[in-house]
């Protein structure tokens, strides 16, 4: 029992293997998994066999004839929205008003208020059917529009491998878990158990991606970005006096910064004195050398 166990398990295996590598289509895995018997199916293996071969060409007729399934584009729509306003509260209500007439939300704000400037940061969701006329009404009260942007990604190949991908694995899941009602000892349970672990990880996994891709199609992003403008210049900058007056300090800050970074060198400083004294002390005595040495000898006569 133990040795059919881990040979059906081994063949799985090298099954899943094939499938990742030559990216089948979920029909082909499904007959793949039916060719596979279960050890207390062994018996009836041969008369399943023959049944299998008479009903093929009706299978290959079958498949000639069938229509392909047409697949919807899947399209991630993005927009980018900059612009000034002359009222910035009421430009926040229209925008919440417009944002709540086309179906949408908004995801999240960053509003930053100074003494020259109101702004706000918005990223909005709105279904994908009513991105087009959002976009034209969120910029319908601008004083002026500086930057209007889209983009669309075409995701449409990525889902239907991802999802191909998830309905093999689900496909071999099933056939795990008939391995798993066989096995009578615990380290063939364990073993089943491992490969259902990897498997459902990877199902969780492509699920995942799918609901992110789904999302991220049906409500379409606007990063939307307006401000008001006070005043060209901060009306609390210093004047002219009080700016010059600063630049002094700064400069004494400064001229006190330099004399304290000499006074932390002086053991470096104390030995440049040292070495300009030898030097200066070396280089007198050899001019008085010299000079002796140039003088003529007085002869008495």
């Amino acid at each position: 029992m133990k040795h059919s166990f881990f040979l059906t398990l081994t063949a799985t295996v090298f099954i899943l293997a094939g499938c990742s590598s030559h990216h089948e289509t979920p029909a082909s895995q499904a007959v793949t998994m039916e060719d596979i018997a279960l050890p207390a199916a062994a018996s009836g293996a041969a008369d399943a066999s023959a049944k299998e071969d008479e009903k093929a060409p009706a299978a290959l007729d079958d498949r000639d004839n069938s229509v392909p399934v047409p697949i919807s584009q899947k399209i991630i729509k993005n927009g980018t929205l900059r612009f000034s306003t002359s009222d910035f509260d009421a430009c926040r209500n229209r925008i919440a008003d417009t944002v709540k007439k086309y179906g949408g939300y908004i995801a999240d704000e960053n509003q930053t208020n100074t003494s020259i400037q109101y702004r706000n940061e918005l990223n909005i969701k709105v279904p994908a059917a009513a991105f087009d006329q959002c976009m034209e009404a969120l910029t319908g009260g601008a004083l002026r529009v500086e930057e209007k942007s889209v983009t669309s990604t075409d995701v449409t190949a990525e889902y239907v491998d991802l999802d191909a991908r998830m309905k093999a694995r689900l496909a071999v899941e099933q056939r795990y878990l008939q391995i798993l009602q066989q096995a009578k000892k615990v380290e063939e349970i364990l073993a089943v158990e491992a490969q259902l672990k990897s498997i459902r990880e990877e199902i969780e996994s492509a699920k995942g991606r799918l609901q992110y891709m789904d999302h991220h199609v049906a409500y379409s992003g606007i990063h939307l970005t307006y401000y008001q403008t006070f005043a060209n210049t901060d009306p609390q900058t210093p004047g002219f006096f009080q700016r010059s007056w600063l630049s002094f300090k700064d400069g004494w800050n400064s001229l006190l910064s330099f004399s304290l970074e000499l006074l932390s060198a002086w053991p470096f400083l104390l030995g440049i004195v040292f070495i300009f004294i030898f030097i200066k002390r070396g280089i007198r005595k050899w001019k008085l050398k010299r000079a002796i040495a140039q003088t003529p000898t007085n002869v008495n006569l």
